[in-house]
């Protein structure tokens, strides 16, 4: 499919029949859902073993508990929605997004740690506004793809016009300056990246998608010149063989831990990572915990959950009834794995050390609910049924004043 930056809007063919709204049949994909609760049963498992070596065990468990029933929550009542919604409310999630990042910086609620401001506190619970932030653009991104597909002809190119790309890719900055404001080269990196296999996904060339990402070079540029540690970051991962980097010894601590686990693992709670070699051992690195004490066994079947969350997502995106189902399916399928893809990758030194959590396993509130929120939406597609006829967008109505 070709694709064309346009500067006028075209409005899309009207057919004789009018198109037929899509029909809810009440059941959400259940394999999709019960790969979800297994990851989360596993990496509550996995999380009580870290914090076995920490002085508040339970007290972390219970934290990591009300994180996974909030997160169920969100999955349920999300996929009980129409996922047409979302893009109606595009613009007031864009705006909630902008509010918690800049929530960082009010005093007693933006967390500084290891010298950088990602975190809000919220009593129990913690947050990491980009998490957020991703699924936001996510949504921005599928109601662009969605209202440029309503415009073009039916299957003739893919029209962009250049007022909504211009303006879309400032709303894309505005999250980007935020994100490195704290600074967060990875999640901001992470963001681009999935917006980019979406507008492959939905029909855009490859040179089209390269044009776009050279606008981001220069803050790239700017980004690394005054945060040389990223710099370090990747000359350390060059460098892995000398213990002195912290980066290295991370990577060395991690491939010795998966090495350790052999076929079977060592067993949960295993001394070696009660003795605190292994870093991050409940978020960062609690892939690196799996093989230590589940052993290759563990290590290959989360990775057949994953693959299986892939699948059914991607299936479920081509089953959709409308571009606008595909693409959001497509958009948050994309977030997990490629999140996920990136932990296990650092993990086995395949990756730049980077504090990218592993969807659904890892320690913490923020990832959780983000991909929660995802999954929702991905079961609510899986909910609708494909009909003889395409249903309308929930952009239509904005299509037909345009024209």
């Amino acid at each position: 499919m070709t694709v064309v930056i346009h500067s006028e809007q075209k409005t899309s063919s009207s057919p004789d029949i009018p198109p037929v709204q899509p029909r809810p049949s009440q059941k959400v994909d259940m394999i999709l859902l019960f790969s979800v609760i297994l990851l989360l049963v596993i990496g509550m498992v996995m999380v009580m073993s870290a914090a076995l070596a920490t002085s508040q065990p339970f007290h972390l468990f219970s934290r990591q508990l009300i994180s996974v029933v909030l997160a169920m929550t969100v999955i349920l009542g999300i996929a009980s929605m129409d996922y047409h919604r979302w893009v109606k409310w595009r613009l007031p999630i864009y705006a909630g997004g902008v509010g918690v990042l800049l929530a960082l910086y009010v005093p007693h609620v933006g967390m500084v740690m290891n010298g950088a401001r990602r975190w809000i506190h919220l009593g129990f619970l913690t947050l990491q506004p980009s998490e957020m932030a991703r699924d936001a653009m996510v949504i921005l991104a599928a109601a662009l793809l969605d209202k440029s597909r309503r415009l073009g002809q039916e299957g003739g190119p893919l029209l962009i016009p250049r007022p909504n790309l211009i303006f879309f890719g400032m709303l894309l900055g505005v999250y980007v300056i935020l994100i490195l404001r704290e600074p967060d080269f990875g999640s901001c990196l992470f963001m681009v990246m999935v917006l980019g296999l979406m507008f492959l996904l939905a029909g855009i060339p490859m040179k089209l998608v390269l044009k776009l990402g050279v606008g981001v070079l220069p803050v790239i540029a700017w980004f690394l010149l005054h945060h040389r540690y990223t710099l370090e970051r990747f000359q350390n991962f060059k460098m892995a063989s000398h213990a002195s980097s912290a980066a290295a010894t991370q990577l060395g601590q991690s491939l010795v831990a998966l090495g350790s686990g052999g076929l079977t693992g060592a067993g949960l709670g295993h001394d070696w990572v009660g003795g605190g070699i292994l870093p991050e051992p409940g978020t960062d690195f609690i892939f690196a915990l799996v093989g230590e004490e589940l052993g290759l066994f563990g290590t290959l079947v989360v990775l057949g959950i994953f693959a299986t969350i892939f699948y059914r997502g991607m299936k479920i995106a081509s089953k959709a009834p409308d571009f606008l189902g595909r693409i959001l399916a497509q958009g948050f399928t994309l977030s997990i794995a490629v999140e996920a893809i990136i932990n296990m990758g650092v993990v086995t030194g395949l990756f730049p050390t980077k504090g990218i959590p592993l969807p659904f396993m890892s320690f913490g509130g923020s990832s959780l609910l983000a991909n929660a929120w995802g999954i929702g939406v991905i079961l609510s597609v899986s909910r609708f049924r494909k009909t003889g006829t395409e249903a309308p967008s929930a952009l239509e109505p904005e299509i037909r004043h345009a024209a």
